[in-house]
Formats: structure tokens, sequence, C-alpha cells
């Protein structure tokens, strides 16, 4: 989803949970994986700020929006398109240097893939501004230099949580979360200051695997039913709810 501008600001988004991809044989050029959509609220803001001439007054912004299909492949080379301009008229001054493609990107939702992102762009210093990625190891300002988000780290979450069960006094819980650095890191995060703050222990610690792997989800649903936890901690994203809810409900 593209719009001309004076300015070019990039957006990657989870619209599509699944991807159909086509078979890779390696004999010929892959064909594009079957995933399309729209973020129209990026698209609309950008829309409400031009029509507003107090803000940017003579400057009109434009976008550059991909779907990434929640899939690592896609965001990351969605960003690199956006990033080197392959998918866009771009013509260079005569000393060989022009405004880039995008002035920055908004995105991607992913922790996972902000790190693999930022890890190449942040070397060209383009500005990746997340609205949903939430890892801690993103605060490293010296491996993420251009890496800013709106949405605070894990600490705050895995805090939060913590309280919740004192709050109510849960002192024996379950914990799952995705197989990601998302979930990953507050799942460490999760077990150490539980541990120190000595509000409670976990009946089991279970990982919700990515893709389509009902056999998983009914292994770790089992697991549920068994313990006699009544609490269940989760740090994943929502297409894991939705499969976990779909095996429960099941």
């Amino acid at each position: 989803m593209h719009k001309a501008g004076d300015v070019i600001l990039g957006g990657l988004f989870e619209v599509h949970y699944t991807s159909v991809f086509p078979e890779l044989t390696f004999t010929s050029e892959p064909q594009q994986p079957n995933c399309q959509g729209h973020a129209m609220t990026m698209a609309f803001a950008i829309d409400e700020i031009n029509k507003n001439s107090k803000l940017l007054p003579n400057v009109t912004l434009g976008y550059s929006l991909y779907d990434n299909c929640a899939t690592l492949g896609i965001g990351f080379s969605a960003a690199l398109s956006m990033a080197s301009g392959q998918e866009e008229q771009f013509l260079l001054q005569e000393n060989c240097s022009g405004s880039p493609p995008v002035m920055g990107i908004v995105g991607d939702p992913f922790s996972t893939f902000s790190i693999a992102t930022s890890n190449v762009l942040g070397l060209f210093k383009l500005p990746i501004v997340s609205y949903f990625a939430t890892c801690s190891c993103l605060s490293d300002r010296q491996q993420f230099p251009s890496f800013f988000r709106t949405i605070p780290s894990d600490a705050f979450q895995v805090r939060a949580m913590i309280q919740i069960l004192k709050h109510f006094g849960w002192t024996w819980a379950g914990l799952l979360f995705s197989d990601d650095d998302y979930g990953l890191h507050a799942a460490r995060s999760f077990h150490s200051d539980l541990a120190q703050s000595g509000g409670g222990c976990l009946a089991y610690s279970e990982i919700l695997p990515w893709g389509n792997d009902p056999n998983e989800y009914k292994r770790i649903v089992a697991v549920m039913t068994k313990s006699t936890a009544r609490v269940v901690i989760v740090f994943a994203h929502q297409m894991h709810m939705i499969q976990l809810m779909e095996e429960v409900g099941g």
C-alpha cells in the first residue's frame, strides 16, 4: 500500500496471521507468498496530518505500508525493500546521493522481527519506531542505536504480572510463553523476579510453538488440565492464544 509524498514513511504491520507459501523448487524464481493486506490506521493518521496545514506546512507525507504476515522472512524482506528502494522509482542526484525511499519505519510489532531488522538497518541509522516490540533486549542503545518504541519494555510487564499475583494471593500458577525473543526473555525475567519476590511458585512452564502444531498444543492443554494450578500466566502473541483457546474449546 503506497502513497506519494515529499517525505515517505514506511510501515510494517501484522495484518494476517498465516501465509500460503509456494513450493520451492530451487530451479526457478520463487513466487511471492499469498498474503496481502492494509494498515489503515497509519494511512488514516497520515491523511489527517496532510489535511491540517498547521502541522506540517508545505510538506506532504506519503507512506509505503507492508504486511509482515507474521513471518520473519516476509517482514525482513519488506524492511529491506523500503530501505533500499527496491520497489520504488528512485532517482539519484548527480553526486550519487539522494533522499532514501523512506525516512523511517513504523514497526515491526514482533520483537524478533525488530531485532533482525534493527541489526541491519541500524548500520545505516534508519529510525525504526515499534508500537508493540517489548523485548527488554531492545533497550540496548549500543546494539540498537536507531530503534525506538512507544510501548514499555517487558521489564514493566513482568513486574505488573507479579504484583497481580500478590494482590490476589495467587501463589500457585502455570506459565506459557511463545518461542521467540519476546516470550523467552519475558519468561526468563518472570522466573527470576518471581523467585526474588517470594510471591509464589510455578506448577509448570511450557513453550507455545510457532506455526500449526496441533499435537504440541494438545500436549500443553493436557498439562494444564492435569495441573492443580488454576491461574495461567501467558507471554505470547495473539496467534498463539487463538490456537490455544481453540484447542481448549475443542
